[in-house]
């Protein structure tokens, strides 16, 4: 299977090199050279991505050589047309890059808006029913050679109501951090410590064996908190509802869909975690993410439940700076545990999607743009700043990104990636799930309470677009 990756990955990097001499178009087709006394038109196409993290700028300067390329290509073309790429970069938070996006798409103003938009998947719901996107479809069916080497799994982010309305962008993956020295410490091998990403893998090592872990390093006295975990809403917490079987969508409507036996499983194990077993801290919720990164990474938690792949190069950095050698040597990760033996693991992802708004004047021109930003060498080293995973096959054969060894053995994430619902409620789902979790481990709440509590407020808030099943 490597084999056939690699090969294929060889077949993309070839494909590009035909794509940036000059041979794609928007159609696939050459154009006739233009006439020599006909003027050059620049045609300015507007880009707005987001970090917020400076790492992440290469979402910005990614755009600013493909038009580069671009224009090199249509001078090779005899073309009379060269872009002007105007991409803004926001470094101040999402709350406001969201807002100041939806302030412009509601003008309908071309010249307020931009001809692309890199955000969260979670906006083609909304932005798509209120007509501010167009489908991608037709434009994607030009360029195969890019488009066929994206991994399947992450078309999910661009996907709602049978079309397509975003290109994936900046994958990441979530997983449990798991402290390795802590294992030594109670007895486990070398050995045995490396060998416990393949069991998860293959469902051999389950939620249940994960909750024992903790029960016997709670036991043996070696950390401060046995397991932590974010204390924010997130699509992280998505994962134990797929863990027990449940779905959060339903293909045919849309809707999105409540399954009540998977999330009282869910709210079950959280509550056996932190009022049983007592290896979660009741107040977790509370804490703060600089309390939790510190209590991970000097040794004072030994689990951490909501892992994110982007993590590990964040660790490298102020204010924490541990080398990669340490967190080799102390630190593994392996996907969200399957629920039962021989059960599938899980990670769950929340790339960004790129869209083409419905006003802008040059949509194939955009589009073209969009694609060549898609180039692997532009992509990997993009990623490989910020900390975030390749999205297409041919990223992985990039010489910088093959030989770093994280990247190349976390990308397997990808495999058994989900992604959160396309709906327009969807942020709204993670909310109230997130009220349910917090009320069970609190104790304001049991399980069962919780779930009626989470199944009232998404009836309440969607009305008939929500499926409640047993």
């Amino acid at each position: 299977m490597r084999n056939l990756v690699k090969s294929f990955g060889t077949l993309i990097l070839v494909a590009w090199l035909v794509l940036f001499v000059g041979f794609a178009t928007a159609g696939g087709k050459e154009e006739e050279p233009a006439p020599a006394e006909e003027a050059l038109k620049v045609v300015t196409i507007r880009v707005w991505t987001i970090g917020p993290d400076n790492p992440a700028l290469g979402r910005k300067t990614a755009f600013d050589e493909a038009g580069k390329r671009l224009n090199k290509d249509l001078e090779a073309e005899g073309s009379n047309i060269r872009v002007n790429v105007e991409a803004e970069f926001n470094s101040v938070n999402w709350s406001s890059f969201k807002q100041r996006n939806l302030l412009a798409l509601q003008t309908g103003d071309p010249e307020q808006i931009a001809d692309i938009i890199m955000t969260g998947h979670e906006m083609i719901g909304p932005y798509s029913v209120a007509g501010y996107i167009v489908p991608l479809d037709d434009y994607i069916a030009r360029y195969p050679e890019v488009y066929n080497d994206i991994f399947p799994a992450l078309w999910a982010t661009g996907e709602f109501k049978a079309k397509i309305w975003g290109i994936p962008r900046d994958s990441e993956g979530r997983l449990i951090w798991i402290r390795r020295d802590v294992l030594k410490k109670i007895g486990w091998t070398e050995s045995e410590i490396d060998g416990l990403r393949e069991r998860a893998f293959a469902g051999d090592f389950t939620r249940d064996d994960l909750s024992d872990l903790a029960k016997d390093i709670k036991d043996a006295g070696v950390v401060e908190t046995t397991m932590i975990h974010r204390p924010t809403p997130g699509v992280d917490w998505l994962g134990l509802i797929w863990n027990y079987g449940g779905r959060l969508s339903d293909e045919t409507t849309g809707k999105l869909v409540v399954t009540k036996s998977a999330c009282l499983k869910a709210l079950e194990y959280l509550d056996k975690l932190v009022n049983q077993l007592g290896v979660v801290p009741s107040s977790m919720t509370n804490w703060s993410w600089p309390d939790i990164n510190g209590s991970f990474l000097e040794g004072r938690a030994a689990l951490y439940l909501t892992g994110g792949v982007w993590q590990w190069l964040g660790w490298q950095k102020d204010p924490w700076n541990f080398t990669e050698e340490w967190l080799f040597e102390n630190i593994t990760w392996i996907p969200y545990a399957a629920a039962k033996k021989g059960g599938k693991p899980l990670s769950v992802s929340h790339p960004l999607t790129c869209m083409l708004t419905s006003v802008s004047q040059n949509k194939d021109l955009a589009f073209r743009l969009l694609t060549y930003q898609y180039a692997p060498d532009l992509q990997a080293e993009s990623v490989l700043a910020s900390g975030h995973l390749a999205i297409g096959q041919s990223i992985l054969e990039y010489p910088a990104y093959k030989e770093n060894r994280y990247r190349s053995e976390v990308t397997r994430l990808l495999d058994v990636t989900r992604i959160s619902p396309n709906h327009i409620k969807a942020p709204f789902l993670w909310e109230a799930w997130m009220d349910a979790i917090k009320a069970v481990e609190t104790g304001a709440m049991n399980p069962s309470g919780a779930l009626d509590f989470f199944v009232a407020r998404m009836q309440q808030e969607l009305g008939n677009e929500v499926i409640v099943e047993e």
